[in-house]
């Protein structure tokens, strides 16, 4: 038999050669538990930078068409913004003030000008200006009764001074309106003439014709001497 000595060694020996290898798959398991959760997580950062990318390319597609979509509200606020400056400006253009001077006198002449604001004039001096100042952002047209251009001009002047800051420009004579005079009345138009008869003229009796020959005769005056013989 062998001695208690070598018999304890090899005990001692296998425990040593088993916890040796225990200790040895203890730690490959646990390094191959640490590469799976690595590539886990490497295939999770891999899925989130597809994700990353993905989410980029959309967003980009989004930024292009929104890019293009606020392209298209500028264009159609700009084409708004526009039509509405033109139906301004039409309405505007539509409305007219019309300033009468003078009286329809007769033979005088209906001449029209256009009525605006001095460009030259100064702020300070726009205060003198008659009516408000609002009237003169329109049309303006003034319709003179005169006899003549320099008639009408003159009444425009003194009717708006230079002080008033009112410039007349386009004089002109307004088609075919002329008062009339006493002399160009009307005539009195004759009466139309009475149709002949189409039938046969008739004639009237001798005695109807005699009877008016004596009703139509003068009648002579008779003197005292004839009236004493006839007595």
């Amino acid at each position: 038999m062998p001695p208690t000595q070598d018999v304890f060694g090899m005990a001692v020996l296998l425990l040593g050669l088993t916890s040796l290898g225990l200790s040895v798959i203890f730690e490959a398991s646990r390094l191959s538990a640490a590469a799976g959760r690595q590539a886990l997580l490497r295939r999770r950062a891999q899925s989130r930078q597809r994700e990353k990318l993905d989410l980029k390319i959309k967003l980009d597609g989004v930024e292009t068409e929104t890019a293009a979509k606020q392209g298209k509200l500028d264009a159609m606020m700009a084409e708004r913004s526009r039509i509405i400056a033109a139906t301004t400006a039409l309405k505007q253009s539509k409305i007219e003030m019309v300033h009468e001077i003078g009286e329809p006198e007769s033979g005088a002449l209906q001449f029209q000008g256009d009525l605006r604001m001095n460009p030259e004039q100064s702020r300070a001096e726009q205060r003198r200006i008659v009516f408000a100042k609002e009237i003169w952002e329109r049309n303006n047209v003034a319709h003179v009764w005169a006899d003549t251009p320099e008639a009408a001009m003159a009444a425009i002047q003194r009717a708006f001074t230079a002080r008033s800051g009112i410039v007349a420009t386009r004089l002109q004579r307004t088609a075919m309106l002329r008062v009339a005079g006493p002399t160009e009345a009307a005539a009195p138009t004759a009466p139309p003439p009475e149709a002949a008869p189409v039938g046969p003229t008739l004639r009237p009796p001798a005695t109807t014709a005699i009877d008016a020959a004596a009703a139509a005769a003068p009648t002579a005056p008779v003197s005292a001497d004839a009236a004493a013989e006839a007595a």
